[in-house]
């Protein structure tokens, strides 16, 4: 079975002082893994490090073993970015986000969302608003084949980022990180056309929702008239789908495209930036589509490991959570949560986006549920 745990066994022994196993770390090494993303899949221990730009200047990523990268093999480029959400403090939560379980800290990224002049866009209830859910957005089947760019990967990468700023309950999950884990499980992109092995993923990863789909263009029209410059316009077409993965199907179908007349540029570039003008717009219509199913999805993630008393859990800065989170424990197989058969206390926030915490009630085993109190 797949582990996200971001943290492995040995290193944890080092870091939590009840543990007097010896760590296979020297202080060194230690010092170097502290804030890093520790992933184990299928019992081996890899490591996400930036490796350069490509030709658009996009940070690239390689996931690498944990021994190839204290041994020097892999040389890790300074990410600027990664560095500036380092900064909140990790203390122990206050009474009223143990009680609310961070509502408050909904509400205020919320009204940051407004003041930043990007709306959140819903029109349902939140459940839990203050905690992203894991959403992966595979590569757009590209139908189109006279054509050289590939506009599947393009709009899978422009809506991802576009996400990021204007769904504030979403959090993308990388690609390559997507890939390796396919790739342990025996897994192509192909395979996930069946909405039952996608529980795999969310089982995996915590992944709570797939965006996929097949793209239809940019098909593009061009003309000049008398004593005017060029003028272009495009249209793309998507068939999408959203699956719920922690209930293995589809919630809802749809076709997002664009208005031809939105598209219109002019110039000598007029036709590539018509395309472009089209992506931006079909990317809005996706956005539109699946942003309520997103928004009214109970929050969860799985427990990677277990320790004893400590369990680690594949969510945590990132997602939103805080130390002092109070979390309700269900099996493996209940992701609605009927039936509670524990509860965790989060006790600290490893790397980028995990953390370990403490079973307070129950018996905890890997692959478990955990959400968000039910009255929070």
């Amino acid at each position: 079975m797949l582990l996200l745990s971001f943290v492995t066994s040995a290193l944890a022994c080092s870091l939590l002082p009840w543990k007097r196993s010896p760590s296979p770390y020297t202080k060194e090494e230690l010092s170097r893994l502290s804030d890093q993303d520790i992933y184990v899949i299928d019992g081996e221990k890899y490591i996400k490090v930036p490796t350069g730009d490509d030709a658009k200047g996009n940070v690239q990523f390689e996931y690498v073993k944990v021994d190839r990268y204290l041994a020097g093999e892999i040389e890790p480029l300074p990410l600027e970015a990664k560095r500036t959400t380092r900064e909140e403090p990790q203390g122990v939560a206050s009474e009223a986000t143990e009680e609310t379980g961070g509502a408050a800290h909904g509400h205020e990224m919320a009204a940051q969302n407004e003041e930043e002049g990007t709306p959140s866009v819903t029109t349902r209830q939140l459940t839990h608003p203050y905690l992203k859910r894991k959403i992966a957005i595979l590569p757009f089947e590209d139908r189109t084949t006279f054509t050289f760019e590939n506009f599947g990967e393009i709009i899978a990468d422009r809506l991802a980022t576009e996400m990021e700023t204007k769904v504030f309950t979403s959090l993308v999950v990388d690609r390559e990180m997507l890939r390796l884990t396919l790739n342990k499980l025996g897994l192509t992109p192909a395979d996930l056309k069946n909405p039952a092995k996608t529980k795999l993923l969310n089982e995996a990863l915590g992944i709570q929702g797939i965006i996929r789909g097949t793209v239809y263009g940019p098909y593009v029209t061009t003309a000049t008239p008398a004593d005017y410059e060029k003028v272009s316009m495009a249209i793309i077409r998507i068939d999408a789908q959203f699956i719920d993965t922690a209930q293995g199907r589809i919630v809802k179908e749809f076709v997002a495209t664009n208005s031809l007349a939105g598209s219109e540029e002019f110039g000598v570039l007029s036709e590539e930036k018509a395309k472009y003008r089209a992506v931006d717009l079909v990317i809005d219509q996706i956005i539109a589509q699946v942003v309520d199913e997103i928004q009214g999805m109970d929050w969860l993630t799985r427990v990677a490991l277990v320790e004893g008393n400590t369990v680690y859990l594949n969510a945590g800065y990132l997602t939103g959570l805080k130390q002092g989170d109070l979390l309700t424990v269900y099996s493996a197989g209940d992701p609605g949560g009927t039936k509670p058969i524990g509860r965790v206390k989060v006790s600290k926030l490893f790397g980028v986006d995990a953390s370990v915490a403490r079973v307070i009630e129950g018996r905890v085993q890997v692959n478990a549920v955990v959400k968000p109190r039910p009255h929070s």
